[in-house]
């Protein structure tokens, strides 16, 4: 029995530095021509009164990508999305 190949993962630069992104809402997306446009969203609590709090939503990034790109992301949600989902019986 031969052992399953290995996924090369590619050398990334700034990987530490990159920002992490937190994201509660999609409100807008959109297309132009071959490029697909998202807004990732957080909604806020502001304090309004001292028994009061308002929401509003902060917009913390906007994405574009090509459909290449969107049918990779697509995979790749859907994978953590299977990892995340609960499974039968206790847990591990």
């Amino acid at each position: 029995m031969t052992e399953p190949a290995q996924t090369q993962i590619p050398h990334l630069d700034n990987l530490f530095g990159a920002p992490v992104i937190y994201f509660d809402a999609v409100p807008t997306i959109g297309m132009r021509g071959p490029v697909l446009t998202a807004v990732l969203a957080l909604h806020i609590g502001e304090p309004t009164t001292s028994t009061q709090v308002s929401d509003h939503v902060v917009a913390v990034a906007n994405l574009r990508f090509t459909l290449e790109t969107a049918a990779q992301f697509r995979d790749l949600l859907d994978k953590m999305l299977l990892a995340a989902a609960k499974t039968p019986g206790q847990a591990n």
